[in-house]
């Protein structure tokens, strides 16, 4: 099965006609992600409802709310997917360092608030208590303007969103369990 892909990022940043800025939109899908992790059964609307309640995004335009549904399939999709083809929405990798770093600082405290919006968190293992730290961490996390790229930055920030993507879906393993036909190991 071939896991359908984000709606394209830019496209969506200028459909939001300047409501939505690359951050804010790499949070609505931390957001969902979250969400998604915590409750499966959650709709598109139920989405919207909370990006409305957090002020990222209200009355969205039909198109941007259907690029909206779109992500939340994807995503939905892409969580389930058993060959763990999920990926951040964040800029692409031409946009800058200082930019992208943002955008992730967002995902991070997105995904932190979707998980937490479902109850309190205690009850997860002490693995996944320090993974969340992590994204706190990460959420805090600044760039220096005019400072310039190289390399080993590039480099560290991909690592980073790797470790976000490998946390996001430990965690929906943390609260989903074994399905009914699962092994136990």
């Amino acid at each position: 099965m071939t896991v359908p892909s984000l709606p394209d990022f830019e496209r969506t940043l200028r459909l939001s006609q300047g409501n939505l800025d690359a951050a804010e939109l790499a949070e609505s899908h931390g957001l969902l992600c979250g969400l998604l992790c915590r409750e499966s059964s959650g709709t598109a609307s139920d989405f919207l409802g909370h990006l409305g309640a957090m002020q990222l995004l209200v009355n969205p335009a039909s198109a941007l709310e259907a690029v909206m549904q779109e992500a939340f399939e994807s995503t939905r999709r892409q969580l389930e997917d058993e060959e763990f083809g999920f990926t951040l929405w964040l800029p692409d990798d031409d946009e800058s360092l200082e930019t992208r770093t943002t955008a992730l600082a967002q995902w991070c405290s997105g995904f932190v608030a979707g998980l937490a919006s479902g109850g309190q968190l205690d009850v997860l293992s002490d693995e996944a208590k320090e993974a969340i730290e992590d994204l706190q961490q990460i959420g805090r996390a600044e760039i220096s303007s005019g400072q310039e790229e190289n390399e080993e930055d590039e480099t560290a920030f991909a690592e980073i969103v790797e470790y976000v993507r490998v946390v996001v879906l430990m965690m929906r393993e943390d609260f989903r369990g074994p399905g009914l036909h699962e092994a136990i190991h």
